[in-house]
């Protein structure tokens, strides 16, 4: 597998890490192969790792980077038995290396709710928290890899692209509207930004990763 991102062209490593991120990239494969994708959206590989993911915003890293042990367990996980079986060892191998404390649930928390409160500041949002903002931007990106703002436009789009892909004709005007997007231009800026292609283009789209997929 080859992931494209900036016109620049990266193998992907056995067990990877595809970071959370705001412009697009293109994945070129060969033949058949088998991929086992975990998401988890949209913050969720800090409690796993329990290390910074601030230097891989947009990046492809080796999972191997953060723990051998990790990337072991999910190569094994998915080396022998049916399909069905290496789920249960995906499942398995993820709760062996869960690592949740009430900080970590804390600060997700704040996370989800400056995510949902859109029409507010990250000034604001902190200073209604009690919180230091410098504090909470540090912890946003040591979680998610980016910053608050940018999270908060990466989380959008993911609500908006999701509609576009099963409601392909939906009217983008709605969208800009029900997303309170300044307009409709600016709407497909950072539209593009993220897709790659304007949100019409998206929508025309007949060969989706949904349509094409299989999920166990």
């Amino acid at each position: 597998m080859t992931y494209e991102i900036d016109a620049k062209k990266v193998e992907a490593p056995k067990t990877h890490i595809n970071a959370i991120r705001n412009q697009h990239s293109f994945l070129y494969h060969t033949g058949k192969i088998d991929v086992w994708g975990i998401s988890l959206y949209a913050f969720g590989l800090y409690p796993f790792l329990n290390k910074s993911l601030k230097e891989i915003n947009n990046k492809i890293i080796d999972l191997n980077f953060f723990s051998t042990q990790f990337a072991y367990k999910l190569n094994l996980a998915t080396s022998f038995g049916s399909n069905q079986l290496k789920v249960e060892n995906i499942i398995k191998s993820l709760i062996s290396e869960l690592k949740v404390n009430r900080n970590i649930l804390k600060r997700t928390e704040i996370i989800n709710d400056f995510i949902n409160t859109e029409n507010i500041t990250v000034s604001n949002f902190c200073m209604n928290y009690g919180i230091c903002q410098k504090t909470f931007e540090r912890y946003v990106v040591n979680i998610t890899g980016c910053t608050p703002i940018k999270l908060r436009k990466i989380i959008k789009f993911k609500k908006v692209s999701s509609y576009l892909l099963i409601n392909k004709h939906a009217k983008i005007s709605d969208l800009v509207y029900d997303n309170n997007y300044t307009d409709q231009s600016y709407f497909s800026k950072e539209f593009k930004k993220i897709s790659g292609m304007s949100p019409k283009k998206f929508s025309e789209e007949k060969i989706t990763v949904l349509e094409n997929s299989i999920f166990v």
